[in-house]
């Protein structure tokens, strides 16, 4: 039995959501040894948005909340939607495409609907191809140029929408979607690497501030007389960077979601450079020395646990490469620090 369409697209003016959720078993020792593994096979994947409804839509709407509100649907993804090049006859399976970081999958569900969604079908895939889709069964109805294209995956309502009523014929509503199907998507972490581990080479988006945060693995014994007692089980500092993204195109969506899955959660581990101006090349570069700016860094970062996290740098030259370095020593200078 075919599913539902929901047919009732975002309203543009607010965003739409999309949130994937990994599970990522993390095992930490008070040393601050971890191991982790991942738990689930594919992240779980939901949607919210708003949507705007206006007369005969906000009646059918009402309808559809009220008759089909607790059932499976096949949810369009609308980041994923594009323009039909050509037409699409009646009694064809084939449909000219761009397929190359869309959802489309051999075995899923694709949408053909009109620009102001008042005519839509829903359509199994069987095959995936560079330069379209082979249908399962013909399309019903002939498609004109410039109809819209989007894949489509089995969902559920979270919660049933609650509509605010405007007017007497428009009404807005939030709505949350979880789909029920797992959708995997090809993994691929940074190409470069850095003693074995992949670097996020991606500098952040600074459109407002990042902030950045320091945590301490340490227990306090306190008996409520005396003066606590703090031990600082590992030794370590540990860093909690922001790093914010902005996406524009096709290409970069597709790299930023191929990455999240690499990632898988919190499981796979890369070097994240901080982007900022830590250090300042100042002075002689000879070899493996290098003078800085001083900063504190040879009297603060002593020992082999000081230099945990602060051990490791990214230096960026003016030419655009950059190189990927360890200290092992430092020194003040009158002047510098080397």
């Amino acid at each position: 039995m075919a599913l539902p369409l929901w047919i009732f697209p975002p309203n543009w003016g607010s965003s739409v959501k999309e949130t994937l959720e990994w599970l990522t078993d993390v095992l930490q020792s008070p040393s601050g040894a971890e191991q982790r593994r991942a738990l689930r096979l594919a992240p779980r994947r939901s949607f919210s948005f708003e949507v705007l409804v206006h007369r005969a839509q906000r009646t059918r709407f009402d309808l559809w909340a009220h008759v089909l509100g607790a059932q499976p649907f096949a949810l369009p993804i609308w980041a994923d939607a594009q323009y039909l090049g050509g037409p699409v006859a009646a009694e064809n399976s084939a449909i000219a495409a761009s397929t190359a970081g869309y959802e489309f999958a051999a075995g899923g569900m694709a949408v053909l609907a009109s620009e102001d969604w008042s005519i839509s079908e829903l359509v199994m895939v069987d095959q995936v191809s560079a330069g379209g889709l082979t249908l399962a069964a013909p399309a019903l109805h002939a498609w004109p140029v410039g109809s819209r294209l989007l894949p489509a995956r089995k969902a559920l309502l979270q919660s049933l929408p609650e509509p605010v009523r405007m007017t007497d014929e428009l009404a807005r509503a939030s709505v949350s979607f979880e789909l029920l199907e797992p959708c995997a998507w090809p993994a691929e972490l940074p190409a470069t690497l850095y003693r074995g581990k992949p670097v996020l080479e991606t500098r952040p988006d600074e459109s407002n501030d990042l902030t950045l945060g320091y945590e301490r693995l340490t227990q306090r014994l306190d008996n409520q007389v005396g003066i606590p007692r703090i031990t600082d089980t590992s030794g370590y500092g540990f860093v909690l960077q922001q790093h914010a993204w902005a996406l524009w195109g096709r290409d970069e969506h597709t790299a930023f979601r191929s990455l999240l899955y690499g990632l898988r959660g919190r499981q796979a581990a890369i070097w994240v450079p901080t982007h900022a101006a830590d250090l300042v090349a100042t002075g002689q570069v000879q070899g493996q020395t290098l003078q800085v700016q001083p900063c504190g860094y040879a009297d603060l970062v002593t020992t082999g646990k000081a230099r945990m996290g602060r051990q490791d740098v990214r230096i960026e030259l003016a030419t655009g490469e950059a190189l990927h370095r360890r200290i092992t020593a430092a020194a003040a200078g009158a002047a510098l620090e080397t």
